[in-house]
Parts: C-alpha cells; sequence; structure tokens
C-alpha cells in the first residue's frame, strides 16, 4: 500500500522539478505592451520595476525598450515631437 503512495510522491515531486514550472509567460507579459503609446509603456516599465524585477527596461532618444529574461525584446516608439527628461534627485550622490 506504501509503493503505490511513494510513487505518487514521487510523481508530484518531479513535477515541481520541470524547469517550465512556475516560470512566466512572457509571451502574455509582452502582449500587455502591444497597442501602447510612450508615455503608457514608460508608466508600465516604472510599475515593472518593482513587480517584475527580471524585465530590464530602458528609455533612449528614440524608444522605449523591454528585455525580457528569454530574450525578447519589445520597442515603443517615442512621439517624434517630444521627448523624454529624467531627474535624478540627490542628497548624497544620484545613483546606487
Amino acid at each position: 500500500m506504501k509503493s503505490p503512495f511513494l510513487f505518487f510522491l514521487f510523481l508530484l515531486a518531479m513535477g515541481h522539478m520541470n524547469p517550465a514550472h512556475g516560470a512566466e509567460d512572457f509571451r502574455s507579459t509582452a502582449k500587455a505592451l502591444d497597442n501602447l503609446d510612450a508615455v503608457q509603456a514608460v508608466a508600465i516599465a516604472n510599475e515593472w520595476r518593482w513587480s517584475k524585477g527580471n524585465i530590464k527596461t530602458h528609455v533612449d532618444s528614440r524608444e522605449v525598450v523591454f528585455k525580457f529574461p528569454n530574450g525578447r525584446v519589445k520597442r515603443i516608439p517615442l512621439p517624434k515631437d517630444k521627448m523624454l527628461v529624467a531627474v535624478a534627485p540627490y542628497i548624497n550622490k544620484t545613483h546606487t
């Protein structure tokens, strides 16, 4: 009687060892960026900085760039007639 129960526990444990188990679905996360303008993309990037730290973002003079751990890159263009200015307030230094 113990044998089937132990086998079931073994299978359950093996299922949790699967590398894909618990992995975030970055396709659906990237899909959330579809049809966003640059202002919305920057807002999402700021939010994801704390909630999805494994997704790296930056803004250059032309676009907002999202880099996912699976290698995918999503780019959202900035408007041609506007620019983004970042200000880093500081007391002793600007970055940690």
